[in-house]
């Protein structure tokens, strides 16, 4: 019954917003009887009206506005996700650049380390010296990797900067704010 009720009250209520030229008020309600009842006047007996829908003719023209171009809502939240990723992509170039300074600061003091060894005779420098190379070796690796892993991210940001621009051109001719656009750093 509530399902049939819902029904021919949402119908009721296109019916009556389809008409444009229109002003007033929709009441719905059921009377003791159990009939349900959806008019333009209230009950005029003593019946609970359930639901009241107030709606208004158009003012002005008789065509409809023409709506203003929006950019696409998906569009918006790609911009927004590109955005917060290049967020992330800065920050952890950031990070990598910190950490290279680290590494190429150790891979000095490690050289100047095994350098000092070297000039010293006796067993006990020639196994440091070995340990210390050993290190190098290590840390050169490292230093290889962080290297690599900047330049991948680098192409990263350049690429997701690319479609950020892409996005904003469209949104613009949509008639977007492309100030959305803009990637906090």
């Amino acid at each position: 019954m509530k399902r049939v009720w819902s029904a021919i009250q949402a119908l009721f209520i296109v019916l009556v917003l389809l008409n444009p030229a229109v002003a007033g008020e929709v009441y719905t309600w059921t009377d003791a009887e159990g009939n349900i009842h959806i008019t333009d006047r209230p009950p005029g007996d003593r019946s609970p009206v359930e639901s009241v829908i107030r709606y208004s003719a158009p003012t002005g023209t008789d065509a409809p506005p023409e709506p203003s171009p929006q950019p696409n809502s998906v569009e918006m939240q790609q911009a927004e996700q590109l955005s917060k990723q290049l967020k992330r992509l800065k920050e952890r170039k950031t990070q990598l650049e910190k950490i290279i300074g680290e590494s190429q600061a150790s891979i000095a003091a490690a050289e100047k380390d095994a350098e000092h060894y070297r000039k010293r005779s006796g067993s006990y420098a020639r196994r440091n010296e070995k340990s210390i190379e050993r290190q190098l070796v290590v840390l050169n690796n490292n230093l290889t990797t962080y290297q690599s892993d900047q330049r991948y991210i680098d192409e990263d940001i350049a690429e997701t900067e690319k479609l950020l621009e892409t996005i904003g051109l469209t949104m613009k001719r949509a008639g977007g704010e492309s100030g959305t656009l803009e990637p906090a750093n």
